[in-house]
């Protein structure tokens, strides 16, 4: 996502007030960001998280419990998906400051 919107590790690591090597690593699978990494980045790239982070694939691991809760989600009707998001970010931002 980074490289498609022509954004250097350095500049995105600037807007989402993230260390560039923790963008480097983060990249390139030697890192692991928290919930709240992942949302400052989306948030750098002006997309939203669910843009930024995808369900897990076959050769990734996820935490069970989160993807068990985006499933539940997605079968939610529209107005109830938007409840979830809208208390998803209020917790990101008691838990982030975001």
């Amino acid at each position: 996502m980074r490289k498609a919107q022509r954004v250097s590790q350095e500049a995105l690591a600037e807007r989402a007030a993230l260390h560039p090597v923790f963008i480097s690593k983060v990249e390139t699978g030697k890192a692991k960001a928290s919930i709240c990494s992942y949302n400052s980045i989306a948030e750098a790239l002006e997309m939203s998280l669910s843009e930024l982070v995808e369900l897990p694939g076959e050769k990734e691991s996820w935490d069970t419990d989160m993807v068990t809760l985006f499933q539940a989600a997605k079968k939610l009707d529209k107005d109830k998906q938007t409840v979830f998001v809208e208390t998803v970010k209020g917790v990101l931002n008691g838990l982030c400051g975001v």
